[in-house]
């Protein structure tokens, strides 16, 4: 885009920036739906919800969600999985800090991931703890913690999280590549369909995406246009349990989908996550997965 063109819509820019910081005081439901509608066509339908996104907004407007802010906190849903009875799928957890001038590096190991508990896309890989540079560290971790993430998506379960650091050990292969993330949309404790994130740029939603059922086939007819699609994904030597931790994880929840990586042919927890994004999958996959969500 040239300057020119630039300098004409920078005033639509700004009216359109007002509008949303005023919906997110008044009406945060509304702007949820605004921003549905920009990203697949289509305004929510929350006062009689049909599709997956309407379900969820309904539940994330209109009842009570303290449960899913105590399970979206990267910190507190550890003593969720413990409580049922999977806490050998954690990944080892080296300290948690309020402050991050709190934090002390001399205590951890070479390689781990430091990030927030309340927000996404707020992780630092360290692969070598040498060549850090921890004031850096510390100011981006400062600046993370201040950032209301619940009030600037519209997910208001998240504003409720008190906001911590927390360094968990460093996931990952060689060469610079994060492992595949492999997320498990649940109804009721039933797994549904497995999405897997394939090639991702850390800390962007640049990835490759997949979907397929308990079977292991394919989906790209469910698949939304906005990625591109990976190819022929290797099932996990641990699929079984993946399924197995997702089912007793899910089971009280209308929907939530479980994430996991894989070690060594062991699965490890990733999150809980109540609200995913709109643009990973497509309309004819929202209605499918709608239609079997009983609020």
């Amino acid at each position: 885009m040239n300057k020119t063109i630039k300098t004409i819509l920078w005033p639509l820019v700004k009216i359109r920036r007002w509008h949303e910081d005023y919906l997110r005081r008044t009406n945060p439901e509304k702007l949820f739906s605004l921003w549905h509608k920009r990203s697949t066509g289509v305004y929510l339908n929350i006062d009689n919800p049909q599709t997956l996104d309407d379900k969820i907004a309904y539940m994330a407007f209109r009842t009570d969600t303290s449960e899913w802010t105590r399970l979206a906190d990267k910190v507190r849903v550890r003593e969720y999985v413990e409580e049922c009875g999977y806490g050998e799928y954690l990944p080892k957890l080296y300290g948690t800090w309020e402050r991050a001038e709190d934090v002390d590096f001399d205590k951890l190991p070479n390689a781990f991931v430091i990030k927030t508990n309340n927000a996404s896309a707020t992780n630092i890989l360290v692969r070598d703890k040498s060549k850090i540079d921890e004031a850096a560290v510390r100011k981006q971790l400062d600046e993370w913690l201040k950032i209301d993430y619940g009030y600037r998506t519209c997910q208001p379960h998240y504003s409720r999280i008190k906001p911590l650091i927390l360094a968990e050990e460093f996931l990952g292969l060689g060469g610079g590549k994060l492992l595949n993330d492999y997320k498990f949309y649940c109804i009721n404790g039933i797994p549904q369909y497995v999405q897997v994130m394939s090639d991702r740029v850390p800390n962007t939603h640049e990835v490759k995406v997949s979907l397929l059922d308990m079977n292991w086939e394919s989906h790209p007819e469910y698949c939304s246009y906005q990625h591109q699609q990976a190819v022929g994904v290797n099932k996990p030597d641990c699929f079984v349990q993946m399924k197995e931790i997702a089912s007793a994880l899910s089971l009280k929840f209308p929907f939530v989908r479980i994430d996991f990586y894989e070690i060594d042919g062991k699965p490890l927890f990733g999150e809980m996550t109540f609200t995913p994004g709109f643009d990973t999958v497509n309309m004819s996959f929202e209605k499918f997965i709608g239609e079997q969500i009983k609020l």
